[in-house]
């Protein structure tokens, strides 16, 4: 546990999980100082959330620096926390580091005094919806007086440590730019959906993105469990490097090995196999979500069930009474509208190529009008030309940078071009047939031209709603 009584702390980056840093750093008696590269103006609404958590009249007791990291934020700092989305090569922090002061992220703080077991799930694709998931199961077996779910889903867990006991369970998405800050993070149980390249415009190389996710297990022991995606060799090679017993998932079919302990999908049903016992589960048709990729991620969830004693029939019931109406699941391969045979689905929070592969390879034989774009994180995007080449009649282009998706798939689709959302979305239904599919799967981050994937997603879906059906021409203005 981090010694927190008295220390000094200065916590970079006033989102939300700087925020929840901050109230938990003066919680336990700590002396915090705030700082953030925008304007006090600009931060006015997290300023707010920061003094509505305090008696009114209690005095301020941040020190706080805003329009940049001025060195005096840090000159009596005993260590500093930093927000996720704060790069942890900026200047200010080079300059901590020549100074030895520990850089950590919220999620190592706040795990360090967190009193209940923690699930962490980690992978390139998958995070929000298994972590959901496996909520769900949890809550499903009555066995726990509390089951939460925190960190990149939107609730960090900073904010949620409060409200748990020895008895609960939290089961926390970890993103690589969390783990990253991780020193001595240690879940029970850590789950690793998938791993391919993505987020390279922060972390550099496949290298250190691998290294950054690698920090989910680093502290696991025996004693501790740790879920392994087997179809996928880079994920299974996670085993060599931790203490803590491997339980497998695959959809790949039934495993040769009777020793394989984990799920698998064998034809429509998802089994369990433990000490060469096969269990099953539940059907396909059971899964509450659309994809196929959606196989994997149950399968995940089903493990951690299996770990915690948890009945096919109560994993069963957690999948029936499982809500796909949560905000994390908005803007994930979400069916818009279906107009005159044309489905329309919005899928922006595809952000990189592993998951615009799976949407695609999930709809199967659509055909598919994809459209894609934004800010490049340094992708490859040679993965998509097969089932481009076999699935997709059109990709639309958006977005300033999109050269080099153009320049990997010019001989697999054709390729069209728009300026606005609006554009791509009359482009792409000009060119659908019924039975066809409208996808916006980006691969891309959306900075160029949005605040975020949420807002790509309801200008896609704004889009949409305004589409008129073909034969339907809008009536002239009758001049009088």
């Amino acid at each position: 546990m981090i010694q927190l009584q008295g220390k000094r702390v200065t916590v970079f980056g006033l989102n939300r999980s700087g925020i929840a840093a901050a109230k938990l750093l003066y919680s336990r008696g700590a002396v915090v100082t705030l700082t953030d590269t925008r304007s006090r103006e600009a931060l006015s609404a997290e300023i707010a959330a920061l003094t509505d958590s305090r008696d009114s009249n209690t005095r301020n007791p941040y020190r706080t620096y805003f329009s940049g990291h001025p060195l005096e934020c840090i000159a009596d700092a005993d260590f500093i926390v930093v927000s996720p989305g704060v790069p942890l090569d900026i200047p200010i922090l080079c300059e901590a580091r020549s100074r030895n002061l520990p850089i950590l992220g919220e999620l190592e703080v706040a795990a360090s005094v967190c009193p209940a077991t923690i699930v962490a799930i980690t992978g390139t694709k998958g995070k929000s919806t298994t972590t959901l998931l496996t909520a769900a199961i949890l809550k499903a077996s009555g066995r726990f007086p509390n089951v939460r779910i925190a960190g990149n889903i939107g609730v960090p867990l900073a904010a949620e440590v409060q409200c748990l006991t020895s008895r609960d369970i939290v089961v926390v998405e970890a993103s690589s730019f969390q783990l990253e800050s991780t020193v001595t993070f240690h879940p029970k149980i850590s789950v690793v959906l998938n791993l391919s390249r993505d987020h390279l415009d922060r972390h550099g190389t496949m290298s250190a993105y691998r290294e950054a996710k690698q920090k989910i297990s680093a502290n696991q022991t025996i004693g501790d469990w740790i879920i392994l995606n087997d179809s996928e060799a880079s994920v299974k090679d996670f085993a060599a490097s931790t203490s803590a017993e491997v339980i497998y998932f695959t959809d790949k079919g039934p495993p040769e090995n009777l020793s394989f302990s984990g799920t698998f999908r064998e034809g429509a049903g998802l089994f369990a196999q433990q000490n060469g016992i096969r269990e099953k589960i539940c059907d396909i048709a059971d899964i509450p979500l659309p994809g196929t990729h959606n196989v994997q991620n149950v399968l995940a969830a089903i493990a951690v069930g299996q770990i915690f004693g948890i009945t096919g029939a109560e994993i069963r019931e957690g999948l029936q009474r499982f809500d796909g109406a949560h905000p994390a699941l908005s803007h994930a391969f979400e069916l818009v509208r279906t107009l005159e045979g044309v489905r329309f689905i919005n899928d922006s929070k595809a952000t990189n190529v592993a998951a615009v592969k799976a949407a695609l390879e999930s709809l199967g034989d659509s055909q598919i009008l994809l459209i894609m774009g934004g800010y490049d994180k340094g992708n490859d995007y040679t993965p998509l030309r097969e089932v481009v080449q076999t699935q997709v009649k059109g990709a639309v282009m958006l977005g300033e940078h999109t050269q080099q998706i153009e320049k990997t798939l010019a001989d697999t689709t054709k390729i069209m071009k728009a300026e606005t959302m609006s554009e791509a979305v009359q482009m792409a239904h000009k060119h659908a047939s019924p039975g066809d599919v409208v996808l916006l799967s980006p691969a891309n981050a959306s900075f160029d031209m949005y605040s975020d994937y949420k807002a790509r997603g309801n200008d896609f879906k704004e889009a949409v709603a305004l589409l008129q059906p073909k034969g339907t021409a809008r009536e002239p203005k009758q001049h009088v």
